[in-house]
């Protein structure tokens, strides 16, 4: 079955739907009051638990947020101190799967950036195992990465250890990850959310480091039809380009926030 997947070249579209739920360390709250805490945990699960939808047909996808009324944040104007924590919106994804390219339309600060480069092959590796996910018999497969493992402190009061961090950096630690899908052939198409992909079947099921996504629903040849469209609005960039442009901006924020009445103290543990 997984030999005559590339061979597979039915037309066919299908819509699934993905819950997301990520965990960060919550130690840095430890200094608030009660109060404080309970608000800032009902914000940040609204952060950290979301939905999404992949639109696909056997070419490519398309895998955007569903829109809600409340973002829980300040929105991509202005500064948003929970992507401190969360990490930074993903935005939209269009994958051309035959080509293996991808368009990534994201809005940093008010501006949309249009990032276009390859998709890095993923040495998936298939272990045997299966289950079902609704209706579908599920395989798994894993692939170990590794990730820099940062420490990012919101403290205004660094004196002295600040400078010696700019005059001396330390490396970045790191640590390896473990991926973990679960796809399924039966629906024969080589993506997935976000920019997971790469195998023979549509993935169901994915955990990452401190994330999870799980498809809750998948709707095949729906009566409203699908129109993919790659984005095409916005400063195209690579990928490269735009992590250079994240942490300049990342770091030009941080210094405001430090010294214009942030929390006065902690630090949150986050990966990239």
């Amino acid at each position: 079955m997984f030999l005559s997947f590339e061979g597979y070249s039915q037309e066919f579209l299908g819509k699934a739907y993905y819950m997301s739920k990520s965990t960060v360390n919550m130690d840095w709250m430890k200094n608030m009051s009660p109060d404080r805490q309970k608000y800032m945990k009902a914000r940040m699960k609204t952060a950290l638990e979301k939905n999404y939808i992949l639109d696909f047909d056997s070419k490519s996808s398309y895998f955007k947020e569903e829109v809600t009324l409340d973002a829980g944040g300040s929105g991509g104007g202005g500064f948003n101190w929970m992507q401190f924590v969360t990490g930074p919106e993903q935005g939209d994804i269009f994958k051309n799967i035959q080509e293996k390219t991808y368009t990534n339309k994201r809005e940093l600060f008010g501006k949309v950036f249009l990032i276009k480069d390859s998709i890095a092959p993923t040495k998936w590796v298939m272990t045997g195992e299966t289950k079902k996910i609704g209706k579908y018999n599920a395989y798994k497969a894993t692939y170990t990465k590794e990730v820099e493992d940062r420490v990012m402190s919101f403290s205004r009061n660094r004196g002295q250890n600040s400078n010696d961090e700019q005059n001396n950096p330390a490396l970045p630690k790191t640590k390896l990850v473990t991926m973990t899908a679960w796809f399924t052939p039966e629906i024969p198409v080589s993506t997935g959310p976000a920019m997971y992909g790469g195998l023979p079947g549509l993935i169901l099921e994915i955990g990452d480091d401190n994330r999870v996504m799980i498809c809750t629903k998948v709707v095949l040849n729906p009566e409203e039809k699908i129109k993919l469209k790659e984005p095409n609005k916005g400063k195209v960039v690579s990928n490269s380009e735009f992590l250079i442009i994240q942490e300049d901006k990342a770091k030009e924020m941080r210094e405001r926030y430090q010294r214009g009445g942030g929390n006065r103290g902690g630090a949150v543990r986050i990966r990239r």
